[in-house]
């Protein structure tokens, strides 16, 4: 075995050699990860976007000292003019302060300096203190968030003011370090990585400095490799010396955590928190979405450009189309290139999915106004947009493959629909009713014989009428109402959007019949009805009403109790089913009937060459009686006698001839006759 002193003397040969190893492999298993991107034919779509950042895959953690990191990258700003890929250390984090996506430069894009002079700067101790240090301030201005040719204004208000306190370093494992605790961060918007954040698997780093204390070896750790054009080079940490106060933090060209004095020229691999609040979409450029080592741009939301629906205009539908006048404004509103659709399954948040993306047809400027038409997707129920899904115009400024996008917050689109309130068979047919909308001209009325099927015009409805009765509706058949809003408008016709589809079951009619059974009592009877679970009856005293619910019964009659003997009463009954949890009528049957009392013959009293004499018991209500005597096959009418009196004779009568009496009376012309009494025979 060769002894410490031969590996020493070797030791900067083989590390290199491996570095470039290392990095060959980085770049052969991702050749377009460097800072001079090759565009290629790419179009942002529904596969390969998704809202916000945190469907983006985190960091694979390195299984072996040489692995290179691995992960997802994202483009996000330039360089003198030139994409920067960085690496997404974490998807999202409230480490920071807030909600933010932890980004790391996969390369080293420039050489500082930690401390130009190697003294202390004003307010210092030692010259290694990040906080005071000239590669922080030249970080924050114009070297590289300030540099022409950088980022956007958009970009630079979506980089979080990042804050966490320093601590003491939290390690997964018992390392060789050099280091002091965890430096703080205190509203930075870039900084540089520190030892501890290097060292976590978690973020795609391997937990191991790179030196093996019981082998005396240099092991490259190919997690941090970085490039420099096409070499590995070192790259500065944040980090201070533990032992000297003129060493920063370093990593090797070859990954092996170290320290340098602080005024020599190292890489600058700046580190940034994206504030994932200002980001609408995050797109897989190249990869497949959530995969490791896909590559992503952003689209962030820019508060100079917004939408609204254009004043004084409704979303309307022309053919299958929907059509959404829009208004687009804002400071950067002459940016806008593309007025997109986007579907979610809950009213728009960060967790919400989408369930459609793309780009809308548009007629007039897409910059200022004009109308947005889309269809809307066949497998969405147009019946639950805004419950079910929820629908959003999104104006947005596409740029090349591998830079940022910008989008308005996305505006919902609300169609105006009203609803069907009732839809129940009367009298006439099927009552329809509505809730009134302002700002339209009237109503169309449509029917169909399936959920699915064709809606046939019925009618319409204008005047603020929002009502509407359906006189060709038939008995035992089942219809689907919608209404829609219209307005007139130079010479056309704009539809706002359909109802819901109100379900009618007109049950087959049934007939009703009302017998006074007593002065207080009345009897009603009906013909069933098929497939009818229950029946309600409804009892005024005027035709017109109102109807007051007696009750609902199984069966096919029943009595009405607790009346006024001489009042004339009004039934209604209908057939109830109950139908997928609504319930479902026939029309109503009706009936009349005053409650009167049934007298009860008493006597019939035969007297030679005068006849028979009848009395009979008081029935409460009556106006008059009518005497009736059997013929042989029917009972005939025999005379008529005022409500006072409670008997007759019929000088005509025979010994043996059967009698029958029943109260009357007459209301507002027409009279209404109680039951028949008992039979009795002269003798």
């Amino acid at each position: 075995m060769r002894n410490r002193v031969e590996k020493t003397k070797n030791k900067n040969l083989r590390r290199l050699a491996s570095a470039l190893v290392s990095s060959a492999i980085l770049a052969g298993a991702l050749p377009q990860i460097g800072n001079r991107p090759v565009q290629a034919a790419w179009t942002k779509n529904q596969s390969n976007t998704r809202l916000n950042t945190y469907q983006i895959a985190s960091p694979v953690k390195p299984s072996y000292v040489t692995d290179a990191w691995k992960g997802s990258y994202v483009y996000f700003g330039k360089f003198d003019g030139t994409p920067v890929v960085y690496r997404v250390l974490c998807p999202s984090t409230a480490k920071f302060g807030t909600t933010t996506m932890l980004l790391d430069c996969n390369t080293i894009l420039y050489y500082d300096c930690f401390d130009q002079d190697g003294e202390a700067n004003s307010g210092a101790v030692n010259p290694n203190e990040w906080a005071y240090s000239d590669v922080k301030a030249r970080l924050n201005g114009k070297s590289f968030l300030n540099r022409a040719n950088g980022f956007t204004d958009v970009e630079k208000n979506a980089i979080a003011s990042s804050k966490i306190g320093s601590h003491a370093l939290a390690l997964e494992f018992s390392v060789n370090q050099q280091y002091k605790n965890y430096v703080a961060l205190n509203g930075e918007k870039i900084f540089l990585l520190d030892a501890e954040d290097v060292l976590n698997s978690a973020y795609g780093y391997y937990p191991s400095c790179g030196y093996d204390t019981e082998d005396w070896e240099w092991e490259d750790i190919g997690s941090r490799i970085k490039m420099s054009g096409d070499s590995p080079a070192a790259w500065w940490l944040r980090s201070a010396s533990d032992s000297y106060s003129l060493d920063a933090g370093k990593v090797e060209f070859d990954g092996y955590n170290d320290a340098c004095e602080v005024h020599y020229g190292l890489g600058v691999s700046p580190a940034l928190n994206i504030d994932t609040s200002n980001v609408l979409f995050s797109s897989a450029v190249t990869g497949a979405y959530g995969a490791a080592n896909t590559i992503y741009k952003l689209t962030l939301k820019d508060p100079g450009i917004s939408v609204s629906l254009t004043s004084g205009k409704f979303v309307y539908e022309s053919g299958s189309s929907i059509c959404v006048p829009y208004t687009v404004s804002g400071s950067h509103a002459s940016s806008v290139t593309q007025m997109s659709l986007l579907i979610t399954d809950r009213a728009y948040n960060d967790s919400a999915s989408i369930l459609f993306y793309g780009k809308t047809t548009v007629s007039g400027s897409v910059t200022s106004s004009g109308v947005a038409s889309f269809t809307l997707p066949s497998n969405l129920n147009y019946d639950n947009w805004g419950t079910g899904y929820h629908v959003y115009l999104v104006p947005e400024d596409i740029n090349g493959n591998h830079e940022t996008d910008y989008a308005a917050t996305p505006f919902e689109v609300t169609i105006s629909k009203t609803q069907i309130t009732k839809a129940e068979p009367n009298d006439c047919g099927v009552q329809l009713r509505w809730n009134k909308l302002s700002g339209f001209d009237g109503y169309n009325v449509y029917r169909s014989d399936s959920a699915s099927g064709t809606y046939n015009y019925l009618a319409s409805v204008t005047g603020g009428t929002v009502s509407y009765v359906d006189k060709t509706a038939e008995s035992g058949k089942t219809y689907f109402y919608k209404v829609r809003p219209y307005v007139k408008s130079g010479g056309s016709t704009l539809y706002a959007g359909w109802s819901k589809a109100k379900k009618v079951v007109i049950l087959s009619n049934t007939k009703l019949t009302a017998t006074p059974k007593s002065g207080v009592t009345m009897s009603l009877s009906w013909t069933a009805v098929s497939g009818a679970q229950a029946y309600e009856i409804y009892r005024a005293t005027s035709a017109s009403g109102p109807y007051t619910y007696i009750k609902a019964t199984t069966g096919t009659s029943t009595s009405d109790t607790g009346l006024t003997a001489g009042t004339r009463y009004y039934y209604m009954i209908r057939a109830r089913k109950t139908v997928d949890g609504v319930n479902q009528y026939s029309k109503y049957a009706s009936a009349v009937a005053v409650a009167l009392a049934t007298p009860t013959m008493e006597s019939a009293q035969y007297t030679a060459g005068k006849g028979v004499k009848l009395t009979w018991t008081k029935a409460s209500g009556a106006d008059r009686y009518n005497v009736y005597r059997y013929n042989g096959s029917t009972y005939v009418y025999v005379a008529s006698v005022l409500g006072g009196n409670l008997t007759y004779t019929d000088s005509n009568g025979k010994k043996g001839d059967y009698y029958k009496v029943r109260a009357y009376k007459k209301v507002g012309g027409v009279v209404y006759y109680g039951g028949w009494s008992n039979a009795k025979a002269g003798k």
